[in-house]
């Protein structure tokens, strides 16, 4: 209970007392009582005050500090944590790019290794500078405390970036430079020949026949120069159309052959060595030499000495057999001798026809299979 609550109690007590009885000593015992019990309230504040001040003098005691964090009310705040002063080895002046420095690994992590190098802040070594080549673990190169050289790399907001590998000579910087300016001059050089290239096949053309310098064999065809820096290849199967061919038994290199252009893509060039027959030109030859014979099959048979004249004429033989016809169904039965004698004459030209100059079926098909 409080003292509030107390003295509300007490009064509450005296209240009745006075009601009770009017006398006066029946008062001066309420009196008593209700002081007696304030004394005992009094004295368990005073008990709670002096223990709250012997805690603050106990943590002061154990923990000291200075200036305000020394009053009593401030007992209740966490330690400031403490390091240890870092021995600085290393001037400011002296933390630039390119500086070789020996320091010791402090921590490690999974993306590198913090070093101290005995500067004011440490440097850090990424996973990619540890080594040449591919690094799977920081721990399989280094370990704390080791003692490794390292280079500043980069420095960036009071960042420093160390590396383990050891940077290039002046010299080595020279050659790789003269490299890289060989290796432009190259390319240069190459893009050059393309160019050329390319403007010396615009002036080939498909189908004609250039004579060219086999540079090179290949099991699959050889390689000939057709024009200056323009080289085609003839495949295997373009040299003869027999099979399992060896380029070897047809051309040598440093040899000139003739060989005919079927394709060009872009800078390739296809050659061919084989004869290849171009049949518009031979039915145009033929045509010409034999009075307008456009296909193959009349090609053949003019060569031979046959022409369309030999045959009888196609619509003769179909227009005989209705005229025989008719005299049967028109003509009355007595009449029939007289139209089969009329027939008969028509039967004996066929032959007359052929005698004269016909050629039959398999005579033809003869002299078509002898082509």
């Amino acid at each position: 209970r409080t003292p509030r609550c107390l003295k509300r109690f007490a009064d509450a007590f005296v209240h009745d007392a006075i009601m009770a009885t009017s006398s006066s000593s029946a008062a001066f015992a309420a009196r008593s009582i209700v002081s007696a019990h304030a004394a005992r309230v009094s004295s368990r504040s005073q008990t709670r005050v002096v223990v709250a001040r012997r805690s603050g003098v106990v943590a002061a005691v154990s923990e000291p500090a200075t200036g305000a964090e020394s009053a009593v009310g401030d007992s209740d705040k966490k330690p400031r944590r403490r390091f240890p002063r870092k021995n600085v080895t290393v001037e400011d002046s002296a933390v630039v790019v390119g500086a070789e420095f020996s320091g010791k690994v402090k921590r490690i992590q999974d993306y590198g290794c913090f070093v101290d190098f005995g500067a004011k802040n440490d440097g850090l070594v990424h996973i990619s500078e540890l080594q040449d080549g591919f690094v799977e673990s920081v721990a399989s190169v280094v370990s704390e405390d080791q003692e490794v050289k390292v280079w500043i790399k980069e420095i960036k907001e009071n960042k420093i970036s160390l590396t383990m590998k050891k940077p290039p000579t002046e010299e080595e910087l020279a050659a790789a430079k003269s490299e890289q300016e060989a290796k432009f001059a190259a390319r240069q050089e190459y893009k050059k020949a393309q160019d050329a290239k390319a403007q010396a096949v615009k002036g080939l053309k498909k189908g004609t026949k250039v004579e060219g310098e086999v540079m090179s064999i290949q099991p699959f065809g050889a390689f000939v120069q057709v024009a200056e820096g323009v080289e085609g290849l003839v495949h295997v199967t373009e040299l003869s159309d027999d099979f399992n061919v060896k380029v070897e038994d047809f051309c040598k290199v440093g040899e000139k052959v003739t060989v005919t252009i079927i394709g060009i893509d872009g800078a390739k060039v296809k050659l061919s060595m084989k004869e290849k027959l171009d049949l518009s030109e031979m039915n145009a030859e033929a045509s010409a030499a034999f009075d307008g014979a456009v296909s193959a099959m009349e090609f053949a048979l003019k060569s031979k000495g046959i022409s369309a004249d030999m045959f009888p004429a196609g619509s003769s033989a179909p227009a005989a057999a209705p005229a025989a016809e008719a005299p049967k169904e028109a003509a009355p039965a007595p009449a029939a001798p007289a139209a089969v004698a009329a027939a008969a004459p028509v039967e004996e030209k066929k032959p007359a026809a052929a005698a004269a100059g016909g050629i039959s079926a398999a005579t033809v098909k003869q002299l078509r299979d002898s082509t």
